[in-house]
């Protein structure tokens, strides 16, 4: 059937009018060029211009960690690292001021030692591919981290003044009612991180309670260094953790050591086990272990 003539004349109307209402992407410029890492926490963070179809490209000339990266990755439709580039296509375009942090670490010991990007959206550009430059061990960012490694180095003076014997009674932690509670281990049979727990016992002050760990390191194993420590209370309840030292600082093969985790509160009640996870400095080896207080 023919449609008579100005019938025609207005569905083609109704077509185009609902063609121009569609929302159009906007004609950006895609553009390549390079940027610099800041050398001092004072200077801004590089930005990255990414738009919604569009890959980006950042190229680093300083080996990368891959699993260093830190991204929300819901918010892309593309992430890659590769040895010295990392590479962004986000599902949809970023809202007006809106920017999103991404961070990724360098293999090698040079500083800076942590690359911090901000993805931004902008109407006019999008980048293709970025050079960024590290400017590596630069005056200023040896500068920067000297004056870190001090701060760091007066926080630690401060503290090693405090943790005396005396300082015990002067900050009031150590009581006249305070007794060491001795700890049942209770095994765990499917432990595979090559450590033995060999005694516990506890410590229970006027504002935070101590367990003391020792620790042994099997023979064939690799030397083993402590990087965090979890607590949990009966009911599988968190405990804060305050601190956590080993002594020595590594045990190697067939070696003992002595592990003191301090908590904000005692982990323990009468009859009831807690529980203790210490995880080595890599992340790879976790022993978890019950205690009962006795």
């Amino acid at each position: 059937m023919v449609l008579p003539t100005k019938w025609l004349l207005l569905a083609l109307l109704l077509v185009a009018s609902a063609a121009a209402a569609q929302p159009r992407s906007p004609v950006r410029q895609r553009q390549d060029r390079r940027a610099a890492l800041p050398s001092t926490s004072a200077e801004p963070i590089p930005e990255l211009y990414v738009a919604a179809g569009n890959l980006t490209t950042v190229a680093f000339n300083g080996p990368l960690d891959r699993e260093s990266l830190v991204v929300d990755r819901t918010r892309f439709k593309w992430v890659d690292v590769g040895d010295r580039t990392l590479v962004l296509q986000p599902f949809a375009d970023l809202g007006s001021g809106e920017r999103l942090i991404v961070k990724v670490g360098f293999k090698d010991r040079a500083l800076p030692t942590l690359a911090v990007l901000a993805v931004v959206t902008d109407s006019t550009v999008v980048d293709g591919n970025v050079e960024v430059d590290r400017r590596a061990n630069t005056p200023e960012a040896l500068l920067a981290a000297l004056a870190q490694k001090e701060a760091e180095l007066e926080e630690l003076k401060a503290r090693s003044a405090g943790s005396g014997p005396a300082n015990l009674v002067l900050s009031e932690w150590l009581t006249k009612s305070m007794k060491p509670r001795p700890f049942f281990i209770i095994e765990s049979p499917a432990d595979t991180s090559g450590l033995v727990v060999t005694e516990s016992i506890g410590y229970e002050g006027g504002s935070s309670a101590l367990v003391a760990v020792r620790l042994r390191n099997l023979p064939g194993q690799k030397p083993w260094e402590l990087g965090q420590a979890r607590v949990a209370g009966p009911g599988g309840v968190s405990v804060k953790v305050l601190s956590v030292q080993l002594k020595p600082q590594h045990l190697a093969p067939a070696e003992e050591g002595l592990v003191v985790v301090e908590s904000k509160a005692a982990p323990w009640a009468p009859g009831k086990p807690f529980s203790v996870e210490l995880v080595d400095a890599s992340g790879q080896r976790r022993l978890s272990f019950n205690l009962l207080a006795m």
